[in-house]
Parts: C-alpha cells; sequence; structure tokens
C-alpha cells in the first residue's frame, strides 16, 4: 500500500470511532433538559426562552403534572404515578430512534416495579398510535398529546426524549435522543441512589 492509500483508511478509522462516540459510545447521564430548539431564534428570544425554562421545568423542584387521555379514552396523570419513578417518553410512530428504543423501554417498564413507563404521542392519530402499539406487542401506559402542548411545556425539541421523575414527583433531568437498554439503567440507578 501506499502512503495515500494508508492515509485514507486511517482518516476513515478515525471518522468511524468519532460516529460511534457520538452515537453509542457515550456514557449517559441524566442532564436537565436543554432548550435546543428546531427553529432558529435570535439572542433575545433564546434568552426569553431560557428564562421560561427555568420557570416552567427545573431539577429538584415539581414537574409539571398533565393529564392526558391513553388509548382506551382513560385519562391518566402524571401525578398519579406518585409512590413510583416516572420515565416519561416523548415518541411519535415515524421516528426511527423511537422505533429501536421501544423494546427496551417495555423490557425495563417490565422489569422494575418502582418504575412506570409513560410514552406520551406527540401529535399522531390514536388509530396510528394503537396500530403501532399492538404490532410492537407494548403494554406500557400510551397517552396521547394530541395538540403538543405537554410537549411544549417539556421544551421537547426531538424525538424520542424521556424525562425523569422521582416518586415523590420531583424533575431528576431528561435525556434528549434514544438511550440504549444499559443507559436507561444507568439513569434509573442514578436516581435511586440520590434520594
Amino acid at each position: 500500500m501506499n502512503k495515500k492509500s494508508i492515509g485514507i483508511i486511517i482518516l476513515i478509522g478515525v471518522l468511524l470511532a468519532g460516529l460511534y462516540y457520538l452515537t453509542m459510545g457515550k456514557k449517559v447521564e441524566v442532564i436537565p433538559p436543554q432548550d435546543n430548539a428546531v427553529e432558529e431564534r435570535n439572542e433575545e428570544d433564546q434568552a426569553a426562552s431560557q428564562e421560561k425554562q427555568v420557570f416552567e421545568i427545573e431539577v429538584g423542584k415539581e414537574a409539571p403534572n398533565f393529564t392526558l387521555r391513553n388509548l382506551d379514552g382513560e385519562e391518566i396523570s402524571l401525578q398519579d404515578y406518585r409512590g413510583k419513578i416516572v420515565l416519561i417518553n416523548f415518541w411519535a410512530t415515524w421516528c426511527v430512534y423511537c422505533d429501536i428504543e421501544m423494546p427496551d423501554l417495555q423490557k425495563l417498564d417490565k422489569e422494575n416495579e418502582d418504575l412506570v413507563v409513560l410514552a406520551v404521542d406527540v401529535m399522531e392519530d390514536k388509530e396510528a398510535v394503537e396500530k403501532y402499539i399492538k404490532e410492537g406487542g407494548y403494554d406500557f401506559e400510551v397517552v396521547l398529546d394530541e395538540d403538543g402542548a405537554i410537549a411544549k411545556t417539556y421544551l421537547v425539541s426531538g424525538y424520542p426524549a424521556s424525562y425523569f421523575v422521582d416518586e415523590e414527583g420531583i424533575f431528576q433531568g431528561s435525556v434528549p435522543g434514544m438511550m440504549t437498554y444499559e443507559q436507561m439503567n444507568q439513569a434509573l440507578q442514578h436516581i435511586r441512589e440520590n434520594k
């Protein structure tokens, strides 16, 4: 091999390692949510948004309660789950990373008696959500944020997004993007150890 070929191979290796680090190799920590809105805003809008974030949802403060209907038409409130850790997962049926994450959410929900997975589908038809959940064989609680108001309250900027609330209803932090099963367990253990 000549020097140019070796250089290209090394470059590809570095790029692949960087991609792995960005997607799978990161150690996930439960972190406060950040407002990474899709649309660009000027600096004044960003400052106002940050002030709003601190006011509406803050680690160590009570998580904003909400009431939404589940797939059976029953009203479900976040406060219904006091006494359990709640993983609020904002998602959509068209989201590829949500689809990858769903089996791990199901496994986590089944394996942990002190945890409830509350999957909040954002702005989709009930029929599409029902079909997706049935085909996947998922039986954790699914509620419908039909107008996206709860996702806005929680400053969701992309899917999936997971928010952790402890047994007393206190917001513990969030993880933007898809998590692996191991990362979910790390976040759960972090909450248990920091009561």
